[in-house]
């Protein structure tokens, strides 16, 4: 039987900077249809697993750099979530269901918001990885938002992460809030029609572009507690 230790070792062996894991009844307050067991029945562990993204993307005056190290860096979590997954079926009767935070099976085209099977901000907190900003980005204490996350589902009952007992925001920091172009930003919400409208957009030649990642960038936090 496989251990909690093992799949760490292996999520780190692949590529992950953070892994935590947490039980599926963790999950029993998800919102029918978005729990672990609605993507596969049998799961008794989530796995999460983050991959760090590199500091010097959000210090560029130019989209791109950001742009494009999104995109790698959640292809590599994507290609650990699934080597984990090939790694753990080596083992008898273990069976190991990858999940990518894309793409959608719900959108709202009105709202412009969409969900992921599951909703791997939650996950990571409920993993231990980290605590909920007003920003609403998971942040962790050594590296604050700077992190892709992905998650496996297992159907064998692994020990779970404590959650984070930290606290990242002041009762009084509007920083995120007060810096949205978009006025997006609540307490601990995002209006993602907003966000989108200016977050998202296309070079003069079709390619797609993050316009905007304030949020993430402007956070004292955002780099973690140190």
């Amino acid at each position: 039987m496989i251990s909690t230790d093992y799949v760490k070792k292996i999520a780190s062996e692949l590529g992950a900077d953070l892994c935590g894991i947490a039980s599926v009844g963790r999950f029993e307050e998800a919102p029918a249809g978005f729990k672990p067991t609605d993507i596969y029945p049998d799961a008794k562990s989530v796995v999460v697993v983050a991959r760090r993204f590199p500091e010097g993307a959000f210090l560029s005056g130019s989209s791109i750099p950001y742009t494009v190290t999104n995109d790698i860096i959640i292809n590599e979590v994507v290609r650990i979530t699934c080597n984990i997954c090939s790694r753990l079926e080596l083992q008898d009767d273990i069976i190991a269901v990858p999940v990518p935070g894309d793409p959608y099976e719900y959108w709202d085209e009105d709202k412009r918001e969409g969900r992921g099977i599951l909703s791997l901000r939650h996950a990571g907190y409920m993993a231990g990885l980290g605590v909920f900003g007003k920003n609403t980005l998971l942040t962790n204490a050594t590296f604050g938002n700077r992190i892709v996350l992905g998650a496996v589902l297992l159907n064998v009952s692994l020990e779970s992460d404590d959650l984070a007992g930290y606290n990242f925001c002041s009762s009084d920091c509007r920083i995120c809030i007060e810096n949205c172009p978009a006025g997006a930003l609540g307490d601990k919400s995002v209006n993602q029609k907003l966000c989108r409208a200016v977050s998202q957009g296309h070079t003069k030649k079709g390619d797609y572009l993050y316009l905007c990642n304030n949020c993430r960038k402007l956070c004292p936090n955002g780099r973690g507690i140190n």
